[in-house]
């Protein structure tokens, strides 16, 4: 655990260097299990009259050291507990496990305690489970259920919650049966994905039939002491018009379009094994499952009659600290031993517990440990005296992050690659997620400086294509590399937007270039909106002419924009919110800008907001001291 001590000691030391950003330091850290969290010794307990024997106390310890040796948080701190499942009123069967967490962290001396160690973030965390005799995504029939009887509605695999989660499988490109390391054992993909170990790939699971079911809600009516006769009454009819309803197919699967359902369900007013069209393609249907009584009473015992292993699906743009934590349980678990430890033993007898492709999740965390991606590949090279700062990506792999740049691990990632028909390496932006060259860059920047660089977008036929924004910001950085808007501080943002060739004549134009600067002073105030800005119609950005080269140049305060070598604004020629022209039309003097970035503002909007299709690209980016 040093290392998140180390972590905090990190903000003093890298100020004065590579100056990554607050949340940089946080997501590219390997933090590890939190100290506090202990594994207790087993003791006598119970719950709701359940005995969480020591045995099982014992086997769920054994699963948490497991657990240990095989994920390693990233970006956030882990925590585990043992649990026992146990309610009033659906009679589950005896079921326990270990509730594991990622907790997100943060660099401030709130969440620090007193030795320096990362705490986790109130109410901020993602559990992933091991536990035995559970089923995922299955919802109690309560009202049928006794202690003896469990029935219980299950999400099918392949149930996705929403249309965003569907389609997120898909351009993804999820694996159906979630990864080769656990394809010899039955898994199932619902709200979450569960791996489920049990002796020969059987769950004990059996299938009710639409007759037995009706059977079974009818008795449980009998039973029932909450509605009066006249509803009992209603009830019973309703059955019966469905055993006459579904004569011929009451040997069949009962799946009900309803999850959770209760006795209300059955008094006429709907039917019950009516699935909806629209309720197919994501699947929100759910077959009818129930433990035997047999089953229900070996669960009680200290031998476990399944084992599942549940995670939440998470993907790279979901963050360094999810994806970790997916790839640690799909790629790293060794579910062969798990297996082998709960029904078979002695294959495992005196052998110790290891991860599976250990050498390669060690190389995964190495490379967040030594952040060699920090550094730019340009860092050290001979370059003109004038030369602040420049970067054209050709030291990195197509397909790569580039090198010396940051971007938040949660979002649309950006990479390096080629474009068709331009020539040199580029910057593919990610949709809405700021990239920034703050480990490389030298801060401040230069008082006097030109800013230049290349942008590209794909053909469209849409009014508009690709689009971004460069923004340049004076705000001082706080120690712990969190810009401070408290005190002045001066932006200036440059949005982009490539237009169509075919509506340059019927002003329906939409290519544009708008530059616009706001301060903290209030001078350039107009109807209570700050700041001014000019904007400029960008024909030279389009679906014919898909590459521009930029220049913003700040000189003795005064603010210029340039396009393919060609002057179109300077800070006179700037108005204020409604027309009027600038009264402070220069920037303070002495204004030093400490933080950059791009990001990609394409309006294409995709799968949960992503830019699919029309991509934009940045390059051949130089700052140069005038």
């Amino acid at each position: 655990m040093r290392s998140i001590s180390i972590l905090y000691s990190m903000l003093f030391v890298i100020q004065l260097s590579a100056q990554p950003t607050y949340e940089q330091r946080i997501e590219d850290s390997v933090i590890g299990w939190w100290y506090k969290s202990t594994i207790d010794k087993p003791k006598p307990y119970q719950y709701m009259g359940r005995d969480f024997s020591l045995k099982q106390q014992e086997m769920m310890n054994t699963v948490t050291e497991w657990m240990k040796k095989t994920y390693i948080p990233v970006a956030g701190v882990g925590t585990f507990r043992r649990m026992i499942f146990a309610n009033s009123y659906s009679n589950p069967p005896h079921a326990y496990g270990v509730d594991f967490r990622v907790w997100n962290v943060d660099l401030d001396k709130h969440w620090l305690d007193e030795k320096g160690f990362c705490k986790p973030v109130s109410e901020e965390y993602t559990k992933f489970y091991f536990n035995a005799n559970s089923i995922p995504g299955g919802t109690p029939i309560s009202f049928v259920n006794t202690p003896t009887q469990y029935l219980f509605a299950w999400m099918i695999d392949g149930y996705a919650g929403s249309d965003q989660v569907r389609l997120k499988r898909i351009t993804e490109g999820a694996d159906p049966r979630i990864h080769p390391n656990v394809y010899k054992y039955v898994t199932c993909i619902n709200e979450i994905h569960s791996v489920f170990l049990v002796p020969g790939n059987k769950l004990p699971f059996t299938p009710i039939s639409k007759g037995e079911y009706l059977n079974i809600v009818e008795a449980a009516i009998d039973r029932d002491k909450q509605y009066d006769q006249t509803q009992h009454d209603r009830c019973k009819s309703a059955i019966k018009k469905l055993r006459e309803q579904y004569k011929n197919s009451l040997q069949e699967h009962a799946v009900l379009e309803h999850m959770q359902p209760s006795i209300l369900d059955y008094d006429g007013s709907s039917d019950p094994f009516l699935l909806h069209n629209n309720t197919r393609e994501l699947k929100h249907y759910y077959p009818v499952y129930k433990l035997e009584t047999t089953v229900i009473e070996k669960c009680k015992s200290d031998q476990p009659q399944w084992i599942t292993i549940s995670f939440p699906f998470k993907t790279k743009e979901d963050g360094n600290q999810l994806y970790e934590m997916y790839k640690a349980m799909t790629e790293n678990f060794n579910y062969d031993y798990a297996y082998n430890f709960f029904f078979d033993p002695e294959k495992v007898k005196g052998v110790v517990y290891k991860p599976v492709n250990e050498a390669e999740r060690d190389a995964r965390l190495d490379v967040y440990r030594k952040r060699a991606y920090w550094k730019s590949p340009n860092e050290g090279k001979t370059q003109a005296t004038n030369i602040h700062f420049m970067d054209d990506f050709s030291s990195n792999a197509e397909g790569s992050k580039p090198a010396g740049w940051y971007f938040r691990s949660v979002g649309e990632h950006t990479r390096v690659s080629i474009i068709k028909n331009l020539t040199g390496k580029w910057a593919e932006l990610g949709f809405g997620n700021n990239f920034s060259p703050n480990t490389s860059l030298k801060k401040p920047l230069p008082e006097n400086f030109s800013f230049e660089f290349d942008a590209a977008t794909d053909d469209f036929n849409s009014r508009t294509g690709g689009a971004l924004e460069l923004q340049l910001s004076s705000y001082p950085v706080n120690i712990d590399g969190r810009e401070n808007q408290n005190g002045d501080g001066i932006r200036i943002t440059l949005r982009l937007t490539s237009g169509n060739e075919a509506d340059y004549n019927n002003n329906n134009y939409r290519g544009l270039a708008t530059i616009t600067i706001n301060g903290k002073s209030g001078v350039n105030t107009q109807n209570n909106l700050e700041g001014i800005s000019y904007e400029y119609e960008l024909r030279e950005f389009t679906n014919k002419k898909n590459k521009v080269h930029i220049m913003v140049r700040v000189k003795n305060g005064e603010v210029g924009l340039s396009i393919n070598n060609k002057s179109v604004a300077a800070s006179k020629d700037f108005k204020m919110g409604y027309g009027k022209p600038c009264i402070q039309c220069s920037l303070p003097a002495g204004t030093l800008f400490r933080n950059l970035y791009f990001r990609n503002i394409t309006n294409d909007w995709g799968v949960e907001g992503k830019s699919d299709g029309v991509d934009v690209y940045i390059s051949n980016i130089k700052i140069t001291k005038d």
